[in-house]
């Protein structure tokens, strides 16, 4: 059986039915990704012991992970500080708090009871309020200033739901170190993020990949042609991608099946790390890829999505494509 490293789910969606010939700058940019979920995420639940008695907002609340909670008796809650803000002054041992939330879309009103111990108040919850991670850019597109990344969705660890974006950053970054691959386990990429170099933000999160305007384009690039999927090859091409720094370089891999697609998916070219001096480095694959683009015959013509777990000099790749024009729907409903 063939395990899948990724992401990301496929979609149905098919938005142009006549490709327009345009050209692109690609990518291969190391980049910190911030979401927001425009609340705090529930990460978990604990016990709460008081006075010969147990509260869990899980059994005793319906309060489950994953749960975005943005308003607390009726106040806007965006941070973990604005959470603790709304019963630090609370007197009673016991209190009860009206939440209003979001779970799978749906919005939801819970009771969240506070245990006042001491001098401190516990809820029973674990939060956070933002996600953090590290990918590659994919192409920009220099007339509307879009950019595409991933070319996979950003799911929810503890619920493997794709993250619903409220606000989100995309950092300038540079990788440290490679933890190489192994078959069975794959690597990662190491990187720092500048949370002071913002280079665009973050409109929303497909099962394509992230897709946002930036505010700074790398200097020293150009553009080519985007491939229509009928003029993908098997055979020699090339990702783009850094593995040191924020020098991106170019690496050769071989295109072994393409997949005929009328529908959105990412699982439309499968290829294998051919080139030397990357399998030296990472072994094949490995997490933070995601969104390289592939180039052949001086056309960009998709982007890494996903390794093969079980052998990780192979993966898979979306047409590009399907990004730029997931990338031009997003841009007419967000920013037209």
């Amino acid at each position: 059986m063939k395990l899948l490293f990724s992401f990301f789910a496929l979609i149905a969606l098919n938005l142009y039915s006549t490709p327009k010939k345009v050209n692109i700058v690609p990518g291969g940019q190391n980049v910190g990704i911030e979401l927001k979920a425009g609340g705090i995420i529930v990460t978990g639940t604990y016990d709460i012991k008081y006075d010969g008695k147990t509260y869990n907002p899980k059994t005793d609340s319906d309060i489950n992970v994953g749960d975005i909670i943005y308003k607390v008796d009726g106040q806007i809650i965006k941070t973990i500080d604005s959470f603790i803000e709304e019963f630090k002054d609370l007197k009673e041992e016991e209190n009860n708090v009206v939440l209003q939330l979001k779970r799978k879309g749906k919005h939801l009103i819970r009771t969240l009871k506070i245990i006042k111990i001491g001098d401190r108040y516990k809820t029973g919850l674990f939060v956070k309020e933002r996600v953090l991670g590290v990918g590659t850019i994919s192409f920009y597109d220099e007339k509307t200033k879009m950019y595409g990344a991933l070319g996979h969705e950003i799911s929810d660890t503890s619920t493997n739901d794709i993250f619903e974006v409220d606000s989100g950053l995309i950092y300038d970054s540079k990788v440290t170190s490679i933890v190489k691959s192994q078959d069975g386990k794959p690597g990662e990429k190491v990187a720092d993020i500048e949370f002071d170099s913002p280079l665009g933000n973050i409109a929303t999160n497909t099962p394509i990949g992230i897709y946002g305007q930036y505010e700074v384009l790398p200097k020293n690039v150009s553009s080519m042609p985007l491939a229509e999927i009928d003029e993908v090859e098997l055979g020699k091409a090339e990702i783009w991608t850094v593995t040191s720094g924020s020098i991106v370089s170019k690496y050769e891999i071989k295109i072994n099946k393409l997949n005929s697609q009328t529908q959105m998916e990412t699982k439309g070219i499968t290829f294998e790390v051919v080139d030397p001096h990357l399998l030296e480095i990472s072994n094949g694959i490995v997490a933070g890829m995601s969104g390289s683009p592939i180039i052949q015959n001086n056309k960009i013509i998709g982007a890494v999505t996903h390794v093969l777990v079980d052998h990780v000099t192979n993966g898979y790749g979306v047409y590009m494509r399907w990004m730029f024009d997931m990338a031009q729907h997003v841009f007419e409903q967000y920013y037209n």
